[in-house]
Formats: C-alpha cells, structure tokens, sequence
C-alpha cells in the first residue's frame, strides 16, 4: 500500500477560512447563486494525470469495468448507464465500458468501511445510527453491514457470511458484453463478467447525510478539526463504546473512545477515514477508485437552518446565503458539506481520485439545474439521448403550486432523487471528471 498522507495530516492540510455571506436575494424572485460565490474557496483538485488504459488488449478493445458505488440517488435516473453509453460513444476512444452496480438504498458513509461489528468491536453501537434496513444482527449478536457484505460477496465470490440473517446481501444478476480476438460476446453473472475485464475502475457516489451527518457544526463557514458531531445529532444507542465508554465529552461524540475530543473525532476527518478504507478495499479488486459527493437534495432539510428562517422554509423558496448555509435555496447543508471528506480522502493514495474536475463540482451543477436550468454539457450533444438542454427545476412553481414536478429540472417531485434529465446530469460531471484520466 502506498500512503502519501495520513488523514489525520490530510485534514489538517484542508482546514479553510470561515467565508463572507454573499448578497442578500430580493423578495419574490428566484435568482441563481452558486455554492461557489459564497463558500469557503477549496483547494483545487489534483491533478487529472492519464492512467494509461490501452485502448486495445491482445488486438481486441480493451474491456473496462466500471463498478458503481451508490445509493438511490445513484439508481434513480440512472446515471451509470447514461455514462458508459457515453464513453462508448466516443469513437477515439474505442474502449468498451461495461457497467457493474453495486448500489444499495439509504446512506452509507460508515457501514461501506466494515462487514461485521462483533459484540465489543469499539464501533459495535454505533451501527445504530443507521435506519434497521441498511444492517441487521445475526444469532451470536454480530451486527452486519448489507451494502458492505454484498460488496464483499460480489467481488470475492464468497458465500453469505451471516448465515441467512441478512437479506438482500446477494451479488446482483447481470448481463454483459466484453471482447477477445475473435470478436464481441455475452456472458452472465457479476463475477464471471468482471472476470471478463481487462482494467477495472471503481465509481464512488457517497453521502452519510442520515446517519452520521457533515455539518458546519459550529456556524463559522467552514468545516474544521472543531466540527465534532453534537451528541443531540446521534441516537443515544449509537453513543456508546465497545470499550466501555459512553462515547460523549462535553455533549460531542469521542469518536475513537479515547476519552479525549480532538480532531480525530472531527465529523469530515472520520467520514473521510471510512472512504479510505473501503477505497484500499477496493484497491484489491480494482485497479482505480473516484470518488465524489451527491447532488444537492432537500431531504429532511429544513431542521438544519434557523428557527427564524424555518417557516419559509420549501423547495422553490429562496432564502439569503450565509457563510454556513451558502446557497440562495434551502438545499440540505449535511449533503454539501460532505465535500470536505471527500477532499480529505483524496490526499491518502495515489490510486484514489477525484470523480469531479473540480471540488463540489456535482453540487454547483445540481445547483444550476434547479434554479437555472442546463445548457452546456462535457457530454457530446452526438451521444444518443442526451438532452440539448435542461429546464430549471424552478419552472415547475407555477401559480402556487408544483406543475408536472416528476418530469420538470433534474429532480423528481420528492427533491431527492432525480428524473432521467437528472441522470444525465450526474453522467456528464462523472464524464467531466474522468475523461482526463482516459485520455
């Protein structure tokens, strides 16, 4: 394994200056105001560097698995396929990029990093965070992480390890097409098609919004070492320590069990801790791991501003951007700031890269969707299907109410998860972000 950084060091490298709020929006108009106006300025990405994929293997085009990492958000819409239809579009390229989805519902964050908590592993409590349906006990009290161990029995071909206890943890049927010297074929199964690729990519699109939540705790404009997560914010049975600790200081969560509240517990610098490890987990299956944030969603949002703007507070509603809350709509901040974990992550391996050209380019993009609407792409307009342009999401308020909400902008009418414009939408910042690499 090759460190450059730990991520204890990573996130001390990443610590930004609060942000000035930007311009206050006038009454009764629905204006655009990138996150990028009024947050905290990121560090740029790294460097895109060419991964030197051949195009060809053995005289054949060169097989390439893209394996998807998602939840919901990444199946509503279907940003994956709309991706590879893309790249296999590309006649300079001539690759053929097959998909592999490994995507589960609900948040993942902590239960990608770790299949099995026995009783007394210092996390064992904290899997209570998450909803019953993302784990579940089995008869000698180990608790089970789903997505991890369907991760686990995808890549590895192995059996269920909870004995029957877990639903759902099966390796998802597939179909796919790969090429050897005499020409293009069709084979089944997710490991007997992965066994078919020649380079292997692995495509992480996270978010641990409802369970262990990213947040700019303290209201300063940036999410720092400070930013440990409020007790208040995590059910009481996911507090504890296996180790006998109650697992709070001070009303914050002493995420190591140490008895000392420091950075290490630093809501962002665990998050990104949990993506290493599942990422050099990856690592041993694939050859590259990306990884980027969500889009924008309001979900559950309007608890997370202030009791005074809360009344007002509805998709379609605007608001006055604050250096914590720096957007002109009520998106949720939890999925923003998750960005910083992302950055933290990147600094570990050089094999882990960013998915988006820029940082919270997938944020700023969900963005301009909803209240601008879409009308430059990465994506060529010769790729089938994807759309000239995207209306606003916005357009859809109409005399009061919501019209044709489903179809409209890029979100469907829960402003969660997206429409198929939305998936075009992801598909174009993941192609934005990795063209460079294959180039």
């Amino acid at each position: 394994m090759v460190r450059i950084l730990t991520i204890a060091a990573a996130v001390a490298m990443l610590v930004l200056p609060p942000a000035l709020p930007a311009p206050a929006t006038g009454p009764g108009t629905i204006p655009h105001t990138t996150a990028a106006l009024a947050a905290p300025v990121p560090p740029p990405a790294p460097a895109a560097t060419s991964l030197n994929i051949p195009r060809t293997v053995d005289g054949h085009r060169t097989n390439v698995a893209l394996v998807i990492f998602g939840h919901s958000t990444s199946d509503q819409g279907d940003y994956p396929q709309k991706l590879a239809l893309a790249l296999n579009s590309n006649p300079a390229d001539g690759r053929n990029y097959q998909v592999f989805e490994l995507i589960t519902g609900g948040d993942g964050g902590f239960l990608w990093s770790q299949a099995r908590f026995a009783p007394g592993d210092l996390q064992y409590h904290r899997v209570a965070a998450s909803n019953p349906l993302q784990w579940c006990t089995d008869a000698a009290g180990n608790r089970w992480s789903l997505r991890r161990v369907r991760v686990d029995r995808a890549l590895n071909g192995s059996g269920d390890p909870t004995g029957g206890a877990c639903p759902n943890t099966a390796p998802p049927n597939m179909t796919c097409t790969y090429y050897d010297a005499a020409g293009a074929h069709t084979a089944t199964g997710f490991g007997n098609c992965l066994a078919r690729m020649d380079f292997k990519l692995a495509l992480i699109q996270d978010t641990t919004n409802r369970s262990w939540p990213i947040d700019d705790w303290n209201l300063d404009g940036a999410v720092t070492t400070g930013d440990t997560w409020p007790a208040s914010r995590i059910p009481d049975a996911a507090e504890p320590c296996g180790n006998g600790r109650n697992g709070v200081i001070n009303g914050r969560i002493d995420w190591n069990c140490d008895g000392t509240l420091n950075g290490l517990d630093a809501s962002h610098a665990v998050y990104a801790g949990w993506l290493e490890r599942f990422s050099l987990a990856l690592l041993s299956h694939v050859d590259h791991v990306f990884v980027a944030q969500k889009p924008l969603e309001f979900g559950a949002t309007c608890p997370n501003y202030p009791v005074s703007e809360q009344a007002n507070c509805r998709p379609h509603n605007t608001r006055t951007p604050t250096a914590s809350r720096p957007f002109d709509h009520f998106y949720n901040p939890l999925v923003y700031w998750e960005w910083r974990a992302v950055q933290a992550t990147l600094n570990t391996d050089p094999r882990i890269h960013p998915g988006e050209s820029s940082p919270r380019r997938m944020h700023i993009r969900s963005d301009d969707c909803y209240d601008v609407g879409i009308t430059t792409w990465a994506i060529p307009a010769t790729v089938p299907g994807r759309p000239t342009s995207i209306t606003a999401d916005d357009a859809e308020w109409q005399g009061g109410q919501e019209v044709d909400a489903e179809n409209t902008g890029c979100m469907r009418a829960d402003h969660i998860h997206h429409n198929a414009a939305g998936g075009w939408l992801m598909a174009d910042v993941w192609y934005e972000g990795l063209t460079p690499y294959l180039n």
